[in-house]
């Protein structure tokens, strides 16, 4: 089943808005069978709307979908254009009209002349129920090829593919494929590579995807038959060992928290570059009060004498972001919870801040634990977001190693 994608919007072509709906749409569809041979983005313009979708139709794809453009605005010319395209007049559904009316009413509004757009519908041609917003998609048979409009609200065509479009691919006969995905963390994605190609070489039959991020690498195995999928799966997962920390959509805090549940072991948290992402990380999995008993927020060296005990004359001497800083951070805030691990971190995130002697993105992180403490430094970029997201990865990822050896 080949698919083709077409996102409307200037918004999307200027980077004001990022285009997750391609991204999203992609996924969903080569997770069940589907071959996306096209993406392309354009602007709320008829003329660039018609050309696309023609050349669109030069590929014969069996679907062209298209997200963007069904507002009640004057920009969102997609609908009257797409009716244009396939030869369609538009009909004025009083129903509808009614059934909007009436969700404004709701609201206590009455509902803007200008939705009056969204209450059209073709002559010739299928309307999509839209199970969460007011704009409805539309489809069209043109020559063989199945075109689909749907809105560009995330929350609206991620409900209006789940319910209508999924099921009707599937009902042509799709059949989806086997996919396994093995999560690691704390390995870079050419270490991984050279790490797994003993397995990878192989003629294993699988395609493989890799798919890096700041908080680790996902491989993705896919193949017509699980049992492929499930050979290369082990395979790689053995040669890759403590690296992986989960399958498929486990996330690496729930890994954390369910790893520490397992051991019987509470965190506790001393953070001050990070300004609380590690606890708010931990915290963002159901049951993380079982083991995460609480965190500080140490910013300032003020916060780190009154909260954590921390000596002036240490902080004059060495520093807020130093090796001896990270360690008693690390050791009190274990003591001050009573936890069986404290976690700590000092650095400078940037952009601005940094000296010769400690340039920005340098970061001490600490660990104690009953069989003592251990502090770690690490140089990281320019780039103040990137910098607080690594530190809390490697922080946690360190932790988990830990907890995996307890």
């Amino acid at each position: 089943m080949k698919i083709a994608i077409v996102s409307i919007g200037n918004e999307l072509l200027s980077g004001d808005t990022t285009n997750t709906n391609a991204t999203w749409i992609g996924k969903k569809l080569t997770d069940i069978g589907c071959t996306v041979i096209q993406q392309i983005t354009i602007p709320d313009q008829a003329i660039p709307i018609s050309n696309s979708l023609a050349q669109q139709c030069v590929l014969s794809p069996d679907f062209v979908i298209i997200t963007g453009g069904l507002g009640p605005t004057d920009d969102d010319i997609t609908r009257k254009t797409l009716f244009d395209f396939v030869g369609a007049e538009s009909i004025f559904d009083e129903e509808y009209w009614a059934i909007l009316s009436k969700r404004f009413k709701r609201f206590g509004m009455d509902i803007p002349d200008s939705n009056r757009n969204q209450a059209l519908i073709p002559t010739n041609g299928d309307i999509i129920p839209n199970p969460v917003g007011s704009a409805r998609g539309s489809k069209f048979d043109y020559n063989g090829t199945f075109l689909i409009s749907l809105p560009g609200v995330p929350a609206e065509m991620e409900a209006m593919m789940k319910e209508s479009i999924i099921p009707m691919i599937l009902e042509m006969g799709v059949k989806p494929k086997s996919i396994k995905t093995i999560r690691t963390a704390g390995i870079p994605e050419s270490a991984l590579i050279e790490q797994i190609a003993l397995a990878t070489q192989k003629n294993h039959g699988c395609d493989i995807g890799y798919y890096p991020s700041l908080f680790g690498v996902d491989i993705r195995i896919s193949n017509p038959k699980p049992d492929p999928v499930r050979n290369l799966f082990n395979e790689i997962s053995d040669l890759l060992g403590v690296s992986v920390y989960g399958e498929g959509k486990k996330s690496f805090e729930e890994a954390v928290i369910l790893l520490a549940m397992d051991k019987q072991k509470t965190i506790s948290t001393a953070e001050s570059c990070t300004g609380g992402l590690i606890g708010h990380r931990l915290t963002e999995i159901s049951g993380s009060s079982n083991v995460f008993k609480g965190g500080l927020v140490v910013y300032s060296n003020e916060a780190k004498m009154k909260l954590l005990d921390i000596p002036i004359n240490l902080l004059e001497t060495k520093g807020a972001v130093s090796e001896e800083t990270a360690k008693m951070m690390a050791e009190n805030v274990k003591e001050k919870f009573k936890s069986d691990y404290g976690i700590s971190v000092t650095g400078i995130a940037g952009p601005t801040g940094g000296t010769e002697e400690k340039p920005v993105g340098l970061v001490y992180i600490g660990l104690a634990q009953k069989k003592g403490v251990k502090v770690k430094e690490f140089h990281f970029g320019n780039d103040r977001k990137r910098n607080k997201l690594r530190t809390s990865q490697v922080a946690l990822n360190w932790l988990r190693l830990s907890l995996l050896n307890d």
